[in-house]
């Protein structure tokens, strides 16, 4: 992140952030940049934990995998799968604070033409070449070369300061188009980048862990927690 805080820096005094009246407002600037520097970092680690849940939720629901155990933390939950193990959740009104910072929207959307979960950023299919982006499958049923579904990463390329995702293991990157940074911070969102909300419910078919991504789109996972 050195090369983002240099951007940031450079903007900054580019809209008259840096102003030199005193070593005290220069310290003061200096301080506000290193937290939006802080801020982006947590992004990042953020939004791929999120993606590497939400890779898990679906394919959860796909391969009838189910919740063991939750523990709920001071600003998410840890969720235990029988088959898939813990995924660390933020809830969304505790994500981290974006006032300084946006990330590209992405999430999972079931294509009805054959019935997959595929990724999508910021409305359009996740390309691997030719081929949308798988996001459920597990022991090469659904993965290509009988290879298992695999989480894209994200990161914020240090040259252009813009949000970049793989589908590849990080062995190559694109582009996403979104900025890491509105301006004075105006364009940030608040809390989670995709769980709107994370709840309990109770019905005559059992308990559910119900997870809702900001996109709209619902996944209901059964509990049987182990005794």
């Amino acid at each position: 992140m050195k090369q983002l805080k240099n951007i940031l820096f450079a903007v900054l005094s580019l809209t008259g952030g840096l102003l030199t009246v005193s070593c005290t407002d220069y310290q003061d600037e200096i301080d506000a940049l290193d937290y939006r520097v802080t801020v982006l970092e947590n992004l990042v680690k953020q939004v791929n934990t999120d993606i590497e849940a939400l890779q898990v939720i679906v394919d959860a629901m796909e391969e009838s995998d189910y919740i063991t155990g939750i523990r709920e933390t001071e600003d998410g939950y840890v969720i235990n799968f029988n088959q898939a193990g813990p995924v660390y959740i933020i809830d969304g009104k505790d994500g981290v604070d974006g006032k300084d910072a946006q990330a590209p929207d992405i999430t999972v959307v079931q294509d009805p033409a054959d019935g997959q979960w595929y990724w999508v950023v910021n409305g359009e299919w996740l390309m691997a070449g030719d081929e949308k982006v798988v996001a459920n499958g597990k022991d090469g049923k659904d993965g290509k070369d009988g290879k298992d579904a695999e989480s894209p990463q994200v990161r914020i390329n240090e040259e252009t300061g813009v949000w970049e995702i793989s589908a590849d293991g990080g062995l190559t990157w694109i582009s996403t188009g979104t900025a890491a940074t509105g301006r004075d911070g105006k364009d940030g969102q608040d809390g989670n980048q995709f769980f709107m909300s994370v709840s309990y419910e109770v019905t005559t078919d059992g308990e559910f862990m119900v997870f809702t991504t900001k996109s709209g789109q619902t996944f209901r996972i059964p509990i049987y927690e182990n005794d």
